[in-house]
């Protein structure tokens, strides 16, 4: 008999123990449920030119800075502008890393 109402304590004692991990987990998803409708930028904190201006500080052709941008990720076209963005640092990346082919 002692050993059944030790097994019943070691079993309620569990589930209290796994209601609570349910309840603070539920809180946890709540929480990153009111952060996901905020949209995240990929390219925060990074430098941003128009494709023409990237064009000129590289060297290169406009339409291979766009097509970086739309294919390689180097760039976004934010939402209700006609234009590319691109990011300085990731077409540096993208110049070195043909460079060391």
């Amino acid at each position: 008999m002692k050993a059944a109402q030790a097994a019943i304590d070691f079993i309620e004692q569990e589930l209290f123990t796994a209601e609570t991990n349910v309840a603070r987990l539920r809180a946890m998803l709540a929480k990153m449920r009111e952060h996901d409708d905020q949209p995240v930028d990929d390219f925060a904190g990074e430098s941003m030119l128009e494709v023409a201006a990237a064009a000129l500080r590289f060297g290169m052709d406009e339409n291979t800075i766009r097509l970086w941008a739309r294919s390689y990720g180097c760039g976004k076209k934010p939402v209700g502008a006609g234009r590319w963005l691109v990011s300085v640092q990731r077409v540096q990346e993208r110049i070195n890393a043909r460079n060391r082919r």
